[in-house]
């Protein structure tokens, strides 16, 4: 009997699983990004990017009996891809507008290999009557005929809204309209938007309690238990530290037999869906019972350095950072404090932004394989503010857009930069987060001595 050759199947194997692969780095990773700038994150980009979602939502969701018309201009996608790099570094974009074409032009930086460190994307849109007409969509080296881009797009939308509707949204696109820096996507009545919308989030969370990414809703939900007991015990004076909260619930973290990563976890969102927002458990699935949503949450006392605004800063940035990279939740509060110094904001709030990278700090060292016991420990005996929150009295305040502007320019600034990594050295010296061994030499911060001198002298003046 002839005897069977397995080389066709060997060389098969080769080619699918190390030749392909190898043949598709090659050409899609580059040497130089596509898109090495993007526009500066500042608080007219911000106030921009606020208003176009909320047009975009307003004309999707409340207008789809008749037809939608959604403009954009070059500065509003130089905005988004702004905010977008400011969250994930490694991503940068540029959207350029003419009266000819609409060019999109993206890049991911990986990790150094020796084909390049570059995943480059562009996509070229011209104007038309009937749909939308791709020029170019380039990935790496391989340029994408229209029927593949189109493919492509599709799946993402079907992934998002569910198996056949990328098309049925693809099909609503009537024409597309360039104008100067702007171009107008002129779409047919979208019926089922509402109910594609509710389908997205159906699929999203679906992939939440499949995948229980932030952990088990049971475990938060015992420790949501402990903080409605302890709040039943709380002195009833007119202002009570959060710390209050946080060294008795970590002491009880502590005396568990599981896990300290994933004790400490558990406890941090059980305190941001109790003393943040109720947003915080649709991150995580069910995780209220119906008694647990008739009790009146003791809220309404309890801050940090006296404030319950730096107490919801802190606690949803922790809270967020256990969903997301840190650089996604520095984004986020970035973001807030340049819309709060815009014409109809508070002002920019320093202080509010050290909240916000307190609460991030101390998620990342209470979620750390290394220190997650060692927080346990030092928060039981010790849960005085001054451990793990910085003194914020002289940060500024209620600085207007004018002012934020012309101290410092941007949060892409120099000035700005260094503000906001003294604020960061800072917390690096608050007991908590400090190492064992370098403990007995850190005696804390003082804050005021990262404010440059200038700026507080003008602190009275800055409105």
């Amino acid at each position: 009997m002839k005897k069977k050759s397995f080389r066709p199947i060997f060389w098969s194997v080769s080619v699918f699983f190390v030749v392909f692969p190898l043949t598709l780095l090659l050409l899609i990773v580059e040497r130089v990004p596509v898109a090495a700038d993007v526009s500066t994150m500042n608080t007219d980009n911000a106030v921009k990017t606020r208003a176009l979602a909320k047009q975009v939502l307003r004309e999707l969701l409340n207008e789809n009996d008749r037809p939608i018309t959604i403009s954009v201009t070059e500065d509003e996608l130089n905005g988004v891809f702004a905010i977008a790099h400011r969250a994930i570094p490694r991503t940068t974009g540029w959207a350029e507008i003419s009266d000819a074409q609409l060019e999109l032009s993206a890049t991911v930086r990986l990790p150094e290999t020796p084909l390049g460190a570059y995943l480059n994307f562009q996509l070229i849109l011209l104007p038309s009557e009937t749909g939308f007409y791709i020029s170019e969509a380039v990935l790496g080296k391989i340029a994408l005929p229209d029927a593949a881009a189109r493919f492509l797009i599709r799946l993402g939308l079907d992934l998002a809204f569910g198996k056949g509707e990328g098309a049925y949204l693809l099909d609503a696109v009537n024409s597309v309209a360039l104008r100067g820096k702007r171009v107008d996507v002129h779409l047919k009545p979208i019926p089922r938007m509402n109910q594609l919308v509710e389908n997205m989030r159906g699929r999203l969370k679906e992939v939440r309690d499949e995948v229980r990414l932030m952990g088990d809703p049971a475990h938060v939900r015992d420790y949501y238990r402990h903080i409605m007991a302890l709040s039943e015990q709380a002195p009833r004076q007119e202002a009570l530290s959060f710390g209050y909260y946080m060294g008795r619930l970590f002491k009880i973290a502590r005396e568990q037999a599981g896990d300290p990563v994933a004790e400490n976890r558990a406890a941090i969102l059980a305190l941001g869906i109790y003393f943040g927002s109720w947003r915080v458990e649709q991150m995580i699935g069910p995780v209220r019972t119906e008694e647990m949503l008739r009790h009146t949450r003791a809220t309404k006392h309890v801050g940090l350095a006296g404030r319950r605004d730096l107490r919801l800063h802190f606690i949803i940035s922790a809270a967020l950072e256990i969903a997301s990279e840190s650089g996604v939740t520095h984004a986020i509060g970035e973001f807030k404090e340049l819309l709060d110094a815009g014409a109809d904001g508070s002002g920019f709030s320093f202080a509010d932004l050290a909240a916000d990278r307190a609460g991030v700090r101390f998620a990342e060292v209470a979620t750390d394989p290394e220190t997650a016991i060692l927080i346990q420990g030092r928060l039981s005996e010790n849960a005085q503010e001054d451990q793990f929150f910085p003194d914020i009295a002289y940060l500024p305040e209620g600085l207007s857009q004018s002012v934020f502007e012309r101290y410092f320019g941007s949060v892409e600034s120099e000035r700005y930069l260094l503000l906001v990594e003294a604020v960061d050295r800072c917390l690096s010296r608050l007991p908590v987060y400090v190492p064992e061994a370098q403990l007995s030499l850190i005696n804390g911060c003082d804050i005021t001595s990262v404010v440059p001198v200038s700026l507080l002298l003008s602190k009275r003046n800055f409105n």
